[in-house]
């Protein structure tokens, strides 16, 4: 591959809908520049672009891959980008590498979900953005019908700069807007421009009416009608401006599987896509934490983008090249998240899907790959040693799906809490959490097609299986009223016995602060040494940890106020130990005696939708034993309900969201507070707790 300066490279993130046809449309790319011989089939499994073996297994993509390819003295870095929304994490890395985006919709499917989630990433980056419509020659292809709904949710900045000839299986040809023609010639066939006049001239002018708006002399030509003497170039350089500027969106057209439109497509990327020295950018520099500007002729910096996990090879760093050259044989500064060091690259190269094309040195703007980096990951900026900058890590969205975790095998939870944290430098949006108070290790991704993708690559890549299940809810225990009771503990074995009496009063604690050991206090109130005081340490230990343990369903007891008001003691027998399990003892009867109940955690769920699904999703939480809060509209139809939902009826929530919503809406979890559990369901899980205990 030739070496290419920034002017001269097109970085695009290739988004869209699930099966809309992203990596059918690169495939065509790759074969059409000369990058691969033959052209690649998505359902038969011979692309390139999807070469992961959970790929092959499901026919779609869940990683993003790069697709660098040559066309007319140009270098396209192309991203295909998953479209399934369990995967989003690699729309987010890949948009940050991008300069423009190409949206991928069906012909005959139209927009659907991810349709307007790519559009949405897109626009709050202001990244520019264009369509294809895909599959024209597929049963129910409408590129009328696609247009119309493009405009229709996307705004009148849509404009078309292609028309397709014929559709379904009568589809051959697309014809560019932009050209003066009386013959149009459409890939390898020829069209009569007779046959396409009428419906072409409309189109034509519906876009000359938007890009005209970016050239005064076009605009000054076009209101006077003078639109036969309008020259090609003017309305190109100006339907490149209004593209760069984020104002004007067109529609390019054609058909992977037959491979009709796709080189008219891959001329229009570079005519009419922005350059990466198109725009300047901004970082902190970490040794003065000022704002800086870097320009793409200043030196080196770039930013790890994605990242690969191989047992074998190691990490696989994707790179963008933010200013100046990258050599693959040097050293660089590494500003990771919370730390800094340095990185010895060992080498370059370029992609194809998994195939390698080496480099040795990568101009601003391009995207390149290196491997085997100690520390470095994603988010992750590498700068010369003298020019340090860090710019902003990419964002992603928080993993809602939470899922207890453990392996399959006993006494291999090790690798397979390992094999995770190794996944996590490839997927961000993993994350794997101990909860201290259910003692479960806690896995939280997108979706439950993420985490049983994620579990298929463990195991074929670590050879361990890791096992999913419901997670415990961190339930409390408390009491409501306040008793007086004793505690005693005598045995005689021969020899020194043991000996422990204490007299316990235990009650709510109504200044109790949750926050502070869990609310619970210790106090003595023992006159006459009826408990010597070397023994205080023991009983306060022994409440402690017999509240921790809990009482009526093995959950921590809270709030409670325990005061040694009396006891007695042997001069012989009386041990620490004697009198902590006293302390046991009293502390277990009393609870049970003091009218004990379970509290359950409350979450305050905040959940984003459409407006169009308020009612069911307040019915919903409603059937969750949610308390509505209250609504907000955040505009563009989106409203906000806030609602406080007990955790134990989250479980799964995520799935039931995205199905209940087209995947259109989010949601968010706080903590706040813990509240007396029904009654009804209260005796369930202790009857649960105690059958639990029986067997053991």
């Amino acid at each position: 591959m030739k070496d290419y300066k920034s002017e001269s490279i097109r970085n695009v993130a290739f988004c869209g809908h699930g099966r809309s046809g992203k990596t059918s449309l690169l495939e065509a790319a790759l074969f059409d520049s000369g990058a691969t011989t033959r052209l690649g089939n998505v359902d038969q499994g011979t692309g390139v672009l999807d070469f992961e073996p959970e790929e092959n297994k499901r026919k779609m993509s869940i990683s993003a891959s790069l697709a660098a390819l040559e066309w007319k003295n140009f270098k396209i870095n192309a991203i295909d980008v998953p479209g399934f929304p369990d995967f989003v994490a690699e729309m987010h890395g890949a948009l940050a590498a991008a300069d423009s985006v190409v949206i991928v919709v069906s012909a005959s499917a139209g927009v659907e979900v991810e349709t307007e989630k790519a559009w949405a990433l897109a626009e709050s980056l202001n990244l520019p953005r264009a369509f294809f419509v895909s599959k024209m020659d597929r049963e129910h292809a409408d590129f009328e019908k696609v247009l119309a709904q493009l405009r229709d949710k996307f705004g009148n900045g849509v404009v078309p700069v292609q028309v397709p000839v014929g559709k379904e299986d009568s589809f051959k040809g697309v014809v560019d807007l932009l050209k003066v023609f009386s013959k149009v010639k459409a890939d390898d066939e020829a069209i009569d421009a007779a046959q396409v006049a009428d419906e072409v001239e409309d189109k034509r002018l519906e876009m000359l009416d938007i890009v005209a708006e970016f050239n005064d002399e076009l605009m000054e030509k076009y209101l006077e009608g003078d639109i036969e003497d309008l020259d090609e170039a003017e309305i190109s350089d100006a339907l490149a401006v209004g593209i760069r500027e984020a104002k004007v969106f067109p529609v390019f057209v054609g058909s992977a599987l037959k491979n009709i439109g796709v080189k008219k497509f891959l001329n229009g990327v570079v005519e009419f896509f922005p350059a990466p020295n198109s725009k300047d950018y901004s970082g902190i520099n970490p040794k003065t934490d000022e704002l800086v500007e870097r320009k793409v002729s200043e030196p080196f910096s770039g930013q790890i983008f994605k990242t690969l996990v191989d047992p074998f090879v190691g990490r696989m760093s994707y790179v963008r090249v933010i200013s100046g050259d990258m050599k693959g044989d040097a050293t660089y500064q590494l500003f990771a998240e919370n730390s800094e060091g340095q990185e010895r690259l060992s080498g370059l190269f370029t992609m194809q899907g998994k195939k390698q094309i080496p480099v040795d040195v990568a101009h601003a703007g391009d995207i390149v790959v290196t491997s085997k980096l100690a520390n470095a990951k994603t988010g992750d900026t590498l700068c010369d040693k003298a020019a340090p900058i860090k710019y902003e890590r990419i964002k992603y969205p928080e993993p809602m799906l939470a899922m207890a975790v453990t392996s399959e095998k006993k006494g291999e939870e090790d690798k397979v809490f390992g094999a995770i944290t190794r996944q996590q430098d490839e997927d961000p949006t993993i994350m794997l959490v101990k909860n201290a108070e259910t003692k479960q290790t806690i896995l939280k991704g997108i979706g439950e097609v993420h985490l049983d993708i994620l579990s298929e690559k463990i195991q074929r890549k670590f050879g361990v299986k890791m096992v999913l299940g419901e997670p415990r809810v961190a339930y409390r225990e408390t009491i409501r009223k306040e008793v007086e009771v004793q505690g005693k503990h005598k045995k005689q074995s021969g020899g020194h016995g043991q000996y422990g009496d204490v007299w316990l009063r235990i009650g709510p604690n109504k200044d109790a602060n949750p926050d502070v050991n869990n609310g619970n206090v210790w106090s003595e109130s023992i006159f006459g040494g009826s408990v010597p005081r070397q023994y205080f340490p023991a009983v306060e230990k022994g409440t402690q940890e017999t509240l921790a343990e809990g009482v009526i369903a093995g959950y921590p007891v809270v709030n409670v106020s325990v005061n040694l008001f009396d006891g007695s003691y042997h001069a012989v027998d009386s041990s620490e130990a004697a009198f902590k399990t006293a302390t046991s003892i009293a502390i277990k009867k009393g609870i049970l005696s003091a009218n004990p109940i379970l509290l359950e955690p409350i979450e305050e769920i905040t959940v984003l939708t459409p407006e169009t699904y308020m009612g069911d999703i307040i019915g919903n939480l409603n059937s969750r034993r949610g308390k509505i809060l209250g609504m907000d509209p955040k505009g563009k139809g989106m409203t906000e309900v806030k609602a406080y939902v007990p955790a134990s009826e989250l479980y799964k929530y995520a799935t039931d969201l995205r199905s209940q919503t087209q995947g259109r809406a989010s949601y968010s979890l706080k903590f706040a507070r813990y509240d007396p559990m029904p009654d009804k369901l209260a005796e369930k899980i202790i009857e649960e707790h105690k059958a639990a205990s029986e067997d053991k």
